[in-house]
């Protein structure tokens, strides 16, 4: 038996892919974060996002068409609701206020959140498509995966390592098939 649900909730059926940060800078140097719930791969160095053309991210990745997209662990979670909670036109430097510990990414030097999973540095890849849509082509530029939970003979995430974050809805999540 099937149940019939109302269309607008495909998302919550048919996930994308991990919950992810997005890390950025202002024009004016701000650092600037947060959290995207629709991503997926796109080609095989080429990130989909899905972000709100108004959010102060958006504007950033528009103007220096740089960035950095986490993969948070499940025990992050807190950090991604964080970060999701507030408008960094709102309230300016967003990780200061948050409280949100963060490292410098290695090529680009933006702040991003200490203890993610993996990391990609990034470029836009088609500003019209972003500029019209809000689907960010993020050109990978460099990825960087935590040590311990690679595996270089096989070329994927080391089985039983911290698990990724998927959002349902509201401040719930998946993990492993398991809710958050």
């Amino acid at each position: 038996m099937y149940k019939n649900i109302d269309k607008t909730l495909s998302y919550r059926v048919f996930s994308g892919g991990p919950l992810v940060c997005i890390f950025t800078k202002s024009s004016k140097e701000v650092p600037d974060g947060m959290t995207a719930a629709w991503s997926c791969p796109f080609d095989p160095d080429v990130l989909l996002l899905v972000l709100d053309k108004e959010h102060t991210t958006s504007e950033n990745i528009r103007h220096t068409k740089k960035f950095v997209v986490a993969l948070p662990s499940e025990e992050q979670k807190k950090t991604a609701l964080d970060l999701g909670s507030v408008h960094g036109r709102d309230v300016g430097n967003k990780l200061q206020i948050k409280d949100v510990k963060t490292e410098k990414s290695q090529k680009f030097g933006l702040d991003v959140m200490s203890g993610a999973l993996a990391y990609f540095e990034c470029e836009l890849q088609d500003e019209k498509l972003f500029e019209e849509k809000g689907i960010c082509l993020s050109k990978v530029v460099n990825v960087y995966v935590k040590d311990d939970c690679w595996d270089d003979k096989e070329e994927c995430f080391n089985p039983g390592i911290k698990r990724t974050l998927h959002h349902v809805a509201g401040s719930t999540f998946c993990s492993g098939g398991d809710l958050v």
